[in-house]
């Protein structure tokens, strides 16, 4: 049978292509011409070239280098499913990588709409929360008044190496009790929100993962001072003692800027919650 031949445009429509992509492809020798006619120096693809261009076109779809692809159109059928193989476990990977910042990205995004969605600053309210897992430190001397850099460093190095990004919030749980004054009240741990759905291993020994639970909240938030703090958390124990409301004995509390604008001064929301039984 007599072999059909196209031009480089004719070739280039059939395989919707551009000519410019065409000619490129024979330049860096990754696919030449059939032939080449020395009198007019046109050159002409056959028909039958059609299929590598395909395999050229599948294998630029999934990302692979113009140099590997020179490479692999000389591979055998067994050698050219491995490498398939290969790509689709790639794939795979980076489509894990895109789901899971995306779910960072929307956790990240719901903590500024709940940001927004406090009904008011200084006053106790009820909340329903959703179940929030924590990167917890336990730590012997933080207080509201003072958390050592090293200690938040140490989440941070933990999460970044785990594969997830620091939070825009911070913040420690410790007993429901009466307190004398801010720098009598000692966190029993720090923590930071994980973003990530994924599991990690943790080797320092002092780092652990806990979860705050979802369900009803008794809370307060404020703008940080240390004078405010004391003041706010004496306010909401009052409000829970004169109501008789049972709640659970431990106080979880959310550090988050309340802006993000370097034109202007920086401030602290924290959030205290106590969980209602």
């Amino acid at each position: 049978m007599k072999k059909k031949y196209h031009t480089v445009g004719e070739m280039a429509k059939l395989a919707n292509l551009s000519s410019q992509t065409l000619r490129y492809y024979d330049q860096i020798g990754l696919f030449k011409p059939a032939y080449t006619d020395q009198a007019t120096n046109y050159r002409y693809y056959a028909e039958s070239q059609l299929y590598l261009l395909d395999l050229i076109k599948s294998l630029r779809f999934v990302g692979t280098p113009l140099e590997k692809i020179k490479e692999v159109q000389y591979f055998s059928i067994e050698d050219m499913i491995r490498y398939l193989d290969e790509q689709e476990h790639t794939i795979e990977d980076q489509l894990a990588r895109l789901a899971e910042s995306q779910y960072t990205l929307r956790k990240t995004r719901k903590q500024m709409q709940e940001q927004l969605a406090i009904p008011v600053i200084g006053e106790v309210f009820i909340k329903e929360e959703e179940e929030s897992r924590l990167l917890c430190l336990t730590v012997a001397d933080a207080t509201p008044v003072h958390v050592s850099n090293d200690a938040m460093l140490i989440l941070t190095e933990t999460i970044e190496n785990a594969g997830s990004v620091q939070t825009i919030r911070y913040g420690s749980y410790y007993p429901l009790q009466a307190y004398d004054s801010v720098q009598t009240l000692y966190y029993t741990q720090i923590f930071i929100p994980i973003l990530t759905s994924r599991q990690f291993v943790i080797q320092n020994e002092l780092v652990d993962i806990v979860s705050m639970s979802a369900g009803r909240y008794i809370e307060i938030a404020f703008n940080y001072s240390p004078n405010m703090y004391i003041t706010m958390y004496n306010k909401l124990l009052h409000y829970i003692k004169t109501h008789n409301i049972a709640v659970e004995n431990t106080v979880w509390e959310a550090v988050m800027p309340s802006n993000f604008s370097a034109q202007m001064d920086e401030q602290l929301i924290v959030e205290l919650k106590v969980k209602l039984l």
